[in-house]
């Protein structure tokens, strides 16, 4: 993984939130409680808990607020536990029907036997499918590299890809190897302490990280690194034109170092891109909802 994308992927942490990391997992683990029910979406519900179950994996996600649909997918550890950018995910419920889901291994969605790539961009397509079609699937940093391996499949009018983890060349750094090593060696904290090590998440962070009351789950689900390191080499002139419009959103806030990988993206596939405000890899929530109802109303 080249540096902008090791630097992107670092919205697996609670920095882009702008809030103080114990505020953060306050937040993120009062905020979710899941039930065993399948249901789809309702205008009377303005929340819901549900799972989907498909080929011996149960999905769970969550519907909140009534509106376009939005299904957000998260990045390198997100869920439910430990979400990036919740509160603009909040926000945007009061404007749209958002659903989130927790990927396959992590959060409730325990890890099934198939613990692929490829499995992971079925999940986000049955998943879509499921719901009956999108009006906006949009990926958030790494989360946007398993949006763009969809997106020839998925059943929504746009895709939108907030400051996108990607890797366009083979990454040649060793990070995966290093981390299926400490995995297979029975070390899964070691392996996100390599991860943020790698990313150059502030040490000050990842003391109150492993202080938290996320930080067992987010060594739990360590060998899911693995998958978004693997997701993260898109091939971006194989991405075929019978697919939704792609939009690039960035911050202003952000450094070149984010959104120059962007740039670069967003001239290969042929997408627009857009900045707005905010600050260090993250949108601000009313931004970013005025830019959605924009391109849904083109």
């Amino acid at each position: 993984m080249n540096p902008t994308a090791r630097k992107l992927c670092l919205a697996a942490s609670m920095i882009a939130s702008r809030l103080r990391i114990d505020e953060v997992v306050t937040a993120m683990y009062s905020r979710v409680q899941f039930s065993q029910i399948v249901l789809i979406s309702t205008d009377w519900d303005r929340l819901m808990d549900a799972t989907l179950d498909r080929a011996g994996q149960r999905i769970h996600y969550r519907v909140d607020g009534t509106g376009p649909r939005v299904v957000w997918v998260d990045p390198a550890l997100g869920s439910a536990a430990m979400r990036p950018l919740q509160p603009a995910i909040d926000r945007l419920a009061d404007r749209f029907e958002v659903v989130t889901y927790d990927r396959r291994g992590r959060g409730r969605s325990r890890p099934g036997i198939d613990m692929s790539p490829a499995a992971e961009i079925e999940d986000l397509v049955a998943l879509v499918t499921h719901l009956g079609g999108a009006d906006v699937v949009i990926g958030f940093s790494s989360g946007g590299a398993l949006v763009l391996h969809a997106a020839t499949r998925l059943r929504t009018r746009i895709i939108t890809l907030l400051e996108p983890a990607v890797d366009l060349e083979p990454d040649d750094s060793g990070l995966r190897e290093r981390i299926e090593a400490a995995i297979g060696s029975g070390e899964p904290a070691a392996a996100v302490l390599t991860f943020y090590d790698a990313t150059g998440v502030p040490p000050e962070i990842v003391d109150d990280l492993v202080a938290s009351p996320a930080w067992d789950d987010l060594v739990r689900i360590a060998p899911t690194l693995l998958v978004d390191l693997d997701l993260a080499l898109v091939d971006a002139d194989a991405l075929a034109p019978d697919r939704a419009p792609i939009h690039l959103i960035v911050s202003d806030g952000s450094p070149e170092e984010i959104t120059s990988m962007s740039d670069e993206l967003a001239q290969r596939v042929g997408a627009a891109l857009w900045r707005e405000p905010g600050g260090w890899h993250g949108v601000d929530a009313d931004a970013l909802a005025a830019r959605l109802d924009a391109l849904l109303a083109e």
